[in-house]
């Protein structure tokens, strides 16, 4: 072989060399990126998740705070009558390298699924749909919620979902998630939706009268919807109810109502800034005094 061609061989190795040590260090740089990205996003997992915790021990402790420097139920009512706007300057809170937010939500103000019987659900749901359907909404969930196996007019158990083709089965336990309200026979995905604002699975049965939304009132026994609008109206007027025996004149809706919330649900999210992943928790609090106690406690990446 020739000088010059030994010469331009040597050249196209070298040239080749040059080319796979590129790409090999182009590799290793992204291989080492990767793990770069994966341990910042697991640092601010955890960040995040112990921000939220913290936004719950928080809110928890401050929600007591309220609860013992207003002792009588009268004060009790009007502190907690939009108990969210305490929490209104904490949606985005610094805590070490983490940030969190908070909202409260009165559970009291929302209907109950797993305690409203079958005249108060129909009429309930009968307020986001027609009639028929709405008789047929609150009998699927009654079956979705009680033990045994007995279909009820107009309802759903196992065997009707296998006969539609449905992939959910009735759970024959209160609910424990407002999911399951769209995999009911007769309750779609758009009515679903439109009664999401206005319920709850973590309530007790209690309707607090300062704080419940129209459609939860209306569906209560003996209110209506005429009734339910006129005590909206006296809320946004400034009233405030705040002795339990105004709610005597409230006939048979009485034993449902409250002035002060007994179920709370804390949403705080965590976060660390610049990273996308977000840690959110809901605890669910009972409320008897100045005691809050732990009832329901869910977690989820956002």
């Amino acid at each position: 072989m020739r000088r010059g061609d030994r010469r331009g061989v040597a050249l196209m190795l070298a040239l080749w060399l040059i080319i796979v040590l590129g790409v090999v260090a182009t590799a290793i740089t992204a291989a080492s990126h990767a793990d770069a990205t994966l341990t910042w996003n697991l640092r601010a997992r955890a960040t995040g998740r112990y921000a939220a915790e913290s936004g719950i021990v928080v809110a928890a402790r401050q929600l007591e705070t309220l609860a013992v420097e207003t002792p009588s139920t009268e004060e009790r009512a009007r502190i907690f009558q939009d108990v969210d706007r305490h929490f209104r300057d904490w949606r985005d809170v610094a805590i070490g390298s983490g940030r969190f937010g908070i909202v409260v939500v009165d559970l009291n103000a929302r209907m109950d699924l797993n305690h409203g019987d079958a005249v108060m659900l129909r009429a309930f749901f009968a307020q986001f749909t027609d009639g028929a359907r709405a008789e047929r909404a609150a009998a699927v969930l009654a079956d979705w919620i009680d033990a045994d196996d007995l279909t009820r007019p107009g309802g759903a158990e196992s065997r009707e979902y296998v006969a539609a083709g449905s992939p959910y089965l009735p759970r024959n336990a209160p609910l424990d998630r407002l999911d399951d309200l769209a995999h009911m026979l007769a309750v779609d995905d758009s009515l679903a939706a439109a009664v999401a604002p206005f319920v709850t699975v973590d309530g007790d049965g209690l309707v607090n009268l300062n704080s419940a939304k129209e459609p939860v009132l209306a569906a209560l026994p003996g209110v209506g919807a005429a009734s339910a609008r006129a005590l909206v109206a006296r809320r946004l007027a400034g009233e405030t109810f705040t002795a339990l025996d105004e709610l005597r004149s409230m006939g048979p809706a009485f034993p449902r109502l409250a002035v002060i919330p007994t179920r709370l649900l804390i949403v705080s999210r965590g976060w660390v800034a610049g990273n996308p992943l977000t840690h959110e928790i809901q605890a669910v609090y009972g409320v008897a005094g100045n005691r809050l106690f732990l009832l329901a406690w869910r977690e989820r990446d956002l």
